[in-house]
């Protein structure tokens, strides 16, 4: 319970309320703010990355999408070049790998380009307040269309790829790749 007393201000000397102190304490207080935010950035006000693939997407990168291709002996042509010198890969097959890896990336960046505007139109729609379900739904499906695309821009250059290679270089290929098991198949 307050009294009279108890609301008197006590003397600086006792509280401890001194200069340094609140220095101290501004200190520890702005160590444990920057420590918040290195161990949960994003929670200090800062936008969370949309889509949160945004990165790999604007690289073309293949983010595991024909994994399935390449684990049936479907060869990447990425994972060819790397190993050209092992597969003894021809001129002829190298160059014609090297032009199906550059239309890949080109095609993937392009398609990943439209992919994060998509998401982030999809994110301004929720941000502003203004989306219904049946432009949630739209919004969904152009996105999923998207990322099918991307994917069979992918799964299509491993098809293309086993076209390029003998049956003899699709089976090192495997091998080297640990998927030897595959190739009774």
């Amino acid at each position: 319970m307050l009294t009279a007393c108890s609301l008197r201000r006590r003397p600086e000397s006792r509280r401890g309320s001194t200069p340094r102190r609140r220095l101290n304490l501004t200190v520890i207080q702005v160590f444990f703010i920057v420590s918040a935010a290195l161990i949960h950035p994003g929670r200090l006000g800062a936008q969370p990355t949309i889509p949160p693939d945004k990165d790999a997407l604007l690289k073309g990168l293949g983010m595991g999408l024909a994994t399935i291709a390449d684990v049936n002996n479907y060869p990447g042509p990425k994972h060819v070049i790397g190993l050209r010198t092992e597969l003894g890969l021809t001129r002829d097959q190298l160059k014609k790998t090297e032009a199906l890896d550059k239309v890949v990336s080109s095609s993937a960046v392009a398609k990943g380009e439209e992919i994060v505007l998509a998401e982030e139109q999809l994110y301004k729609l929720f941000e502003a307040g203004t989306i219904s379900e049946k432009a949630l739904r739209l919004q969904l499906e152009q996105i999923a269309k998207l990322r099918a695309d991307l994917r069979f821009i992918h799964l299509q250059a491993h098809l293309r790829m086993k076209q390029i290679l003998t049956p003899d270089q699709i089976k090192q290929y495997s091998e080297i790749r640990g998927r030897e098991n595959k190739l009774e198949n």
